[in-house]
């Protein structure tokens, strides 16, 4: 558009030039401009307009579901990322012994559903260690907590009720999103945390977490995260001897 108005001007350009040095009467191409623009109608066209505003439209339109895609498999990123936090956060506090209690004193845990007592009431207690609950059939939510063992074997879970973690809104486990080995898992799953252990336990259930509820891990644990509309599937993975790597 400009090199055109340039041509435009040319004409009347060429006719001030001077042999030796370009100079321009600036009054001449005032008026020479004049002239070319009285001979051509003022203003745009109701075609020019509508051109504009539908390629401002198509624009507009691509920007907008460009950034949704983008905020939506980002948000589940962000979920996978808090969900492995979660789970290494569990492994740190069984690998550190943290019985949810700020010394060694005797007195200093006197209630069991917060806490696990060095020793209680004529009783000794010591830790499991910790563990993270994936359900099936709760895909918004998991949860996570500490084992705590007496003497006698009973053994309590810590803080009762357990920490729950909801996933961020549109982000939910996928539907047989839960898998050992490759082979889909229903129903509940307990990624079990063991004091002074590096090793990865699995249950169907628990505390007390015995051998009549213990999942075969003979493969990788993975938990897959889906966002609504979008494809996208982010996939946190827990290994038998302990590793936690996600994508």
């Amino acid at each position: 558009m400009v090199f055109n108005g340039i041509l435009k001007l040319m004409p009347c350009a060429s006719r001030t030039v001077n042999k030796k040095h370009l100079t321009f009467n600036i009054k001449s191409i005032v008026n020479c401009q004049l002239s070319i623009v009285e001979g051509r109608s003022k203003g745009f066209t109701l075609i020019e307009l509508l051109v504009v505003i539908t390629l401002f439209a198509i624009t507009s339109t691509l920007i907008t579901a460009s950034y949704l895609t983008f905020e939506r498999n980002q948000r589940i990123r962000n979920a996978a990322q808090i969900l492995k936090n979660d789970l290494r956060f569990a492994q740190n506090k069984a690998l550190a012994g943290d019985k949810g209690v700020s010394n060694v004193s005797p007195s200093d845990c006197t209630n069991l559903s917060q806490c696990c007592p060095n020793r209680y009431l004529s009783n000794n207690y010591s830790l499991v260690g910790w563990y993270v609950t994936f359900d099936t059939a709760q895909t918004s939510t998991y949860t996570y907590a500490g084992v705590c063992k007496r003497e006698n074997g009973t053994e309590t879970f810590f803080p009762n009720p357990a920490k729950t973690v909801s996933f961020p809104s549109g982000v939910t486990l996928k539907t047989n999103g839960i898998k050992i080995g490759g082979t889909l898992r229903s129903g509940t799953v307990k990624v079990l945390f063991k004091h002074l252990a590096t090793d990865v336990a699995l249950h169907s259930s628990g505390p007390p977490f015995v051998s009549s509820n213990t999942i075969s891990f003979s493969g990788d644990l993975t938990i897959e995260l889906e966002g609504q509309q979008t494809s996208n599937v982010n996939t946190v993975t827990v290994r038998p001897t302990g590793e936690i790597s996600g994508n």
